[in-house]
């Protein structure tokens, strides 16, 4: 019948309902000793949610478990942990010939009871080390161990806080005069960002009698920003991103979730974000962004066929008709290969700026390196080495005439009835244009 108890026991052991007392943490060792026995407050059944624990001459915690319920009837199976001789600086548990004494926590009132109560502490010898076995002095299953609940202290706190509020006064403690301690308790004040994110026990305690309540710290969300920068003094519209979207941002530069460093200058400014989240804890988070110096919109201009950046002391790079960089073009100079159009960006140390469109023009034909020549209002050629469309346009960009040329031709425009022409000369590889007056 005992060996079916036992096997009961080790059962039901495997079963969790509360959450293990903090007062209640140990360090298992590999000497111990088994209690058995029935638990019970001022004559009841204690409930499955309780749970008892040894404590060494020293008071430290040396075993603990879970109250077991079977059949309306309390059962103790407490594991009582010796002391290991590895460590000689840390007291894990009980010695030879050490007392322990027994508490047990109700679930219920979250109060600590010793046995038989807590102003008459008893303590039991016996304690050996049985390799995990039932200790010889406590294996009955049937001896009761009836904790008295004397105290009339009691606590009642049960609040829900953000890891950022402002401390409170705890109250609630009766009788008045007790102390209250606990993590992130100080002076009888509660500071949650001291005690961190996560639900914690509060002891309110009056000559030696203990009552204990909960507070809930909801952690903070992380809401930290992804936008950084540093910025330049001509961009704009750069959507602010964090962690956690959702929140509200504000300060100089900010309008609809941009920021906007064209709007103020080269300098240093706060920006905050303010998010609440779920649980409505409300946090603003600053983000410093630096403002740098932006280069001024750079000028071109054409000197007979050679562009020109009027910008100085600066890098250059000069860009073809669709932004792409020109390989090698990289001085404050450039000499075009054909009519088109072209741009030059520069930069200093930390910023850069991009001209306006120019549109080149060759001012001689005979920078196209063939042989054409405008003669007497005529397009001459001597041995082309290739074939050439000639297009002739009017100031408004209409198409007047056009025309091909090949090996030794010409082509007479004395016909066209216009002072100001434009030549375009092209083939698949290259194109000119060139003002002509007749």
């Amino acid at each position: 019948m005992k060996n079916i108890f036992l096997i009961f026991l080790s059962v039901f052991a495997l079963s969790s309902y509360a959450q293990q007392p903090t007062m209640f943490q140990f360090i298992p060792t590999n000497s111990s000793g088994i209690m058995y026995g029935q638990a019970q407050i001022d004559g009841m059944p204690v409930t499955s949610n309780d749970w008892i624990a040894a404590f060494d001459a020293s008071g430290n915690c040396c075993g603990a478990a879970q109250i077991i319920m079977n059949s309306g009837i309390a059962y103790i199976n407490l594991p009582i942990y010796g002391d290991d001789a590895t460590t000689p600086t840390v007291d894990e548990g009980m010695n030879s010939n050490e007392d322990f004494t027994l508490k047990i926590f109700q679930y219920s009132s979250q109060q600590y009871i010793d046995y038989p109560s807590n102003t008459n502490v008893t303590s039991f010898s016996g304690w050996t080390n049985t390799n995990g076995s039932p200790l010889p002095m406590y294996s009955n299953p049937n001896d009761i161990y009836n904790f008295m609940n004397l105290s009339n202290v009691t606590l009642s706190l049960n609040l829900q806080m953000c890891e950022n509020d402002n401390p409170v006064q705890l109250s609630g403690g009766s009788p008045l005069g007790g102390t209250y301690f606990g993590n992130g308790v100080s002076s009888g004040n509660f500071d949650p960002s001291i005690a961190g994110g996560g639900s914690h026990n509060i002891y309110y305690t009056v000559n030696n009698d203990t009552a204990t309540g909960i507070i809930s710290v909801f952690s903070l969300t992380d809401a930290s920003f992804v936008t950084t920068g540093p910025f330049c003094s001509n961009e704009n519209g750069i959507v602010l991103n964090n962690v956690t979207s959702g929140g509200v941002y504000s300060g100089s530069g900010v309008v609809s979730g941009t920021f906007n460093p064209d709007m103020i200058g080269v300098g240093s400014y706060w920006v905050s974000y303010t998010l609440t989240d779920n649980n409505n804890c409300t946090q603003t988070i600053d983000q410093l962004f630096i403002v740098n110096s932006a280069p001024s919109v750079p000028t071109i201009s054409q000197n007979n066929n050679i562009l020109v950046c009027n910008s100085t002391g600066l890098n250059y790079q000069w860009l073809d008709v669709n932004l792409n960089p020109i390989n090698g073009a990289t001085s404050s100079t450039y000499q075009p290969t054909q009519s088109g159009e072209f741009y030059v960006q520069v930069q200093n140390d930390e910023c850069s700026e991009i001209s306006l469109k120019f549109n080149f023009i060759f001012t001689n034909i005979n920078d196209f390196n063939e042989d054409i020549s405008i003669i007497n209002n005529q397009i001459v050629t001597g041995n082309l080495n290739d074939n050439y469309t000639i297009d002739i346009f009017d100031s408004l960009g209409r198409k007047l005439l056009s025309s091909s040329l090949k090996g030794n031709d010409s082509l007479n425009i004395d016909l066209v009835n216009n002072n100001l022409i434009f030549i375009k000369i092209h083939n698949n590889h290259r194109v000119i244009t060139i003002k002509h007056l007749l």
